[in-house]
């Protein structure tokens, strides 16, 4: 066996004095830039044959210049790849392997082939994994902005999940929602409402994991107006988790997690949906929640609960509120005071004592009282006194009567109907 890889490995030395002459330049000669890619192309998997991995990650390297060379930018980044490959799985160094990858992807993209610039970005960030988070979750991110840029979202599913997965592994919650986000924007193009409804249920559960349980809130209002989501069991799981949050019902929201639907959700999600325990210094309304705290009501761990209903949508109980209608209220008057709209003294047992009397004429009569305007004297007694003159069709009151309408007066006003 050793003697086999020795002669691979003198034929590999062959192969690279052969690329080497092809790639010098003369008075009557030119580089043959393609036939020294092919020798150094051959020379790399000799030497890689022979166990010589750094010779073949050269003569890899050495290839794909020469393909530059040639204008074969797409076997160029291939022979870069391969490179990687070497680096990585033979020679386990990823921060090389990465970097070889990202040059690999610069040279599909000169190529016009994004769907494989985005691939070698994922296999770098892939790489980068155990050694730097960030710089994974950036080649990762790079990778997504290729495939929306140029048109190919739907090749990107797959790679929007694993940035998510990493982030939400790594905690980084805000940037993993800005990325479902915009893999909600791709799902929407491809008219996956199944997968979408799970995005949008992803979207509240990492709001719930991170406390904000009014932006939870918030986002699941606005996620009803989508045609459908409400209908989901998405949904459903989404209004039970914000519910049993209302209430700090731990136990609830350990159900409601250990549903079916949230196991269909992306490993890290599923995870970190059933590892959320409910605080009780959450905000829940107007203000904390907590014993004393402004705003927010009294935690009381004896509280019970009314018993809840196994589907989701089933109506709840009534609870009081603050805008329920309220008996009306009665005027209160106080004891001894006169009572405006009566003119009688409140609780008086007589309700006759000030009534207005008969003769209408009669200046000492008493004016009756009118609720914030009270008529002065001199008013009052020009709209009583008696006129100087009588008209000669009108007949003048009876003693003891209210002055009316004559008889001679009403008998006109027929005629004139008639």
């Amino acid at each position: 066996m050793a003697g086999l890889e020795e002669a691979r490995l003198r034929e590999a030395m062959d192969y690279m004095k052969e690329a080497d002459k092809n790639t010098e330049e003369g008075w009557f000669k030119k580089p043959d830039w393609d036939i020294a890619a092919q020798y150094y192309e051959k020379a790399a998997q000799s030497f890689k044959f022979a166990k010589s991995y750094d010779r073949a990650v050269q003569a890899f390297a050495k290839a794909s210049d020469a393909m530059v060379f040639a204008s074969s930018l797409f076997m160029a980044g291939r022979a870069l790849e391969n490179g990687g490959n070497v680096l990585l799985q033979n020679m386990g160094q990823p921060e090389r392997a990465a970097d070889m990858y990202k040059r690999a992807s610069e040279l599909y993209m000169r190529n016009m082939t994004p769907d494989r610039a985005a691939e070698m970005l994922e296999k770098s960030a892939k790489a980068m994994e155990p050694i730097s988070v960030d710089s994974a979750i950036d080649l990762y991110i790079g990778a997504c902005n290729i495939y929306e840029n140029e048109d190919r979202v739907r090749y990107a599913t797959d790679t929007f999940k694993r940035t998510v997965s990493l982030l939400v592994k790594h905690k980084r919650f805000d940037k993993a929602i800005e990325v479902l986000q915009r893999l909600g924007n791709v799902q929407q193009v491809m008219a996956n409402k199944s997968a979408y409804f799970k995005t949008l249920l992803s979207i509240v559960i990492i709001q719930l994991a991170v406390g904000d349980e009014v932006d939870a809130s918030k986002r699941f209002q606005a996620f009803c107006s989508i045609d459908g989501f409400v209908q989901s069991e998405e949904s459903a799981v989404a209004h039970g988790m914000l519910d049993a949050f209302e209430h700090r019902d731990q136990e609830y929201f350990n159900q409601t997690a250990a549903r079916q639907h949230v196991g269909f959700l992306d490993n890290e999600i599923a995870r970190l949906a059933r590892s959320i325990v409910i605080s009780n210094d959450l905000i829940g309304g107007p203000g904390p929640v907590g014993h004393g705290a402004p705003g927010g009501e009294q935690y009381n761990d004896n509280k019970e609960y009314p018993p809840r209903h196994q589907h989701f949508n089933a109506p709840q109980p009534p609870v009081n509120h603050i805008y329920q209608a309220a008996p009306p209220l009665q005027p209160v008057v106080p004891l001894g005071q006169k009572d405006v709209y009566r003119g009688d003294p409140y609780g008086s047992s007589s309700a006759n004592q000030h009534e207005r009397p008969h003769d209408q004429g009669s200046i000492d009569s008493v004016p009756p009282p009118y609720p914030r305007d009270e008529r002065q004297e001199d008013d009052w007694r020009a709209l009583t006194e008696k006129p100087s003159s009588t008209a000669p069709h009108q007949q003048q009151p009876l003693p003891g009567t209210s002055p009316g309408r004559n008889y001679t007066q009403e008998d006109d006003d027929d005629e004139g109907l008639l």
